[in-house]
């Protein structure tokens, strides 16, 4: 038993050191302390947007060391990085500055949270499929833990019950096989399934479903590896044949 307390404790430990996601309200002016409205509110870590309703006001999932970006057509962009005070709070005020625009020369630069140096570290960049699954959030039985220490998000827990995080699961798993056949096409043309894996062309589109399946293959793909993506693919048309003939 009393080894079950300090592992208790120590799990508590190290969610109690973790940061914890929490949900940032807040209010948007600009120069003159005019509440703005339609001005995106954008997550950069986990790309969700929000928009300030007809008050200036929003509520967006954030956690500690993440970055917000507001920003609006005639408006300065604004960055704010997630700091303990906001999650001790929860609230903030962001006023915005009117955008001044020279058009004599436009240069235009891509720039993120990383590059500004309001972060540390490459945020994830996420498909539509993975930010619904994100936003949605998952589910684990070890939330249970935060309850003593203030609560637990009650999101996952919902939409696990609901069936709306194994939905979103597959529409994931459904995304990255379409980006996946899309990367094969990309990467082979249909000569070399005739020609190199001698496949019937009516049989062709069948065993890229089939290929895709495979984990290694789509990792060859993500790294753009023909040749050993060429020689995985002559394994596994080997078993795609044997499985039509006992068919």
């Amino acid at each position: 038993m009393r080894y079950v307390w300090i592992l208790l404790f120590f799990t508590t430990t190290v969610l109690q050191a973790q940061p914890k996601p929490f949900r940032l309200e807040g209010i948007v002016l600009s120069e003159m302390r005019n509440e703005l409205s339609n001005i995106n509110v954008t997550n950069m870590v986990s790309q969700v947007t929000v928009v300030t309703d007809a008050q200036g006001k929003f509520s967006i999932p954030v956690q500690q060391q993440e970055a917000l970006k507001f920003s609006a057509v005639g408006y300065e962009d604004f960055y704010l990085r997630i700091e303990p005070m906001h999650q001790q709070q929860g609230r903030v005020m962001v006023k915005l500055k009117t955008a001044v625009y020279q058009l004599d020369e436009v240069n235009i630069i891509h720039l993120d949270a990383q590059k500004m140096g309001i972060i540390d570290y490459k945020p994830k960049k996420y498909t539509p499929a993975e930010r619904r699954l994100e936003t949605a959030g998952r589910f684990s039985p070890w939330q249970f833990l935060l309850i003593p220490l203030g609560g637990m998000p009650l999101d996952p827990l919902i939409n696990a019950i609901s069936g709306r995080t194994k939905r979103l699961e597959k529409e994931l798993e459904v995304e990255r096989r379409e980006f996946a056949l899309e990367a094969m096409e990309v990467q082979l043309d249909s000569v070399y399934f005739t020609d190199k894996l001698r496949l019937p062309p009516d049989r062709i589109k069948a065993f890229q479903y089939y290929a895709v399946e495979n984990a290694e293959v789509r990792d060859l793909l993500k790294t753009n590896n023909v040749t050993r993506l060429q020689f995985k693919l002559a394994q596994l048309v080997v078993e795609f044949l044997k499985t039509k003939e006992n068919e």
